[in-house]
């Protein structure tokens, strides 16, 4: 078992190992694109007692407003994906189309939902 901070801690570590991408924290307005951000999870339990079984994380993957914003996203989604399957008990649901509000922009991004087992 590993506690909801133990399991992010993998998810960061992991990410920090794909080329070109930079991890930046949920309240960093100042992000040059491309990059990876790490939403809170959402928290699940699977029966009694207080701590919960199950966290499904949001990462966004993160790219500049220009015309090779949908290649830099196709280029990035598949290493992050891979990344991420090193996490002990994580598993990629999906990766969903969307914009990543970043200061005073929306940035095109994938936010890839991250299943881990506590």
């Amino acid at each position: 078992m590993r506690t909801v901070s133990e399991a992010a801690q993998q998810i960061e570590t992991a990410l920090k190992t794909v080329d070109k991408l930079r991890l930046y924290q949920l309240d960093d307005d100042d992000i040059d694109p491309p990059g990876l951000v790490l939403g809170p999870p959402q928290l699940t339990w699977d029966g009694y007692g207080p701590a919960p079984t199950t966290a499904t994380f949001l990462v966004f993957l993160v790219v500049a407003v220009d015309e090779r914003a949908l290649e830099r996203l196709w280029q990035f989604v598949g290493p992050v994906a891979a990344a991420l399957d090193t996490v002990q008990d994580a598993v990629v649901q999906s990766a969903d189309p969307g914009a990543y509000p970043a200061g005073s922009q929306n940035l095109p991004c994938y936010s890839l939902s991250v299943e881990v087992s506590l």
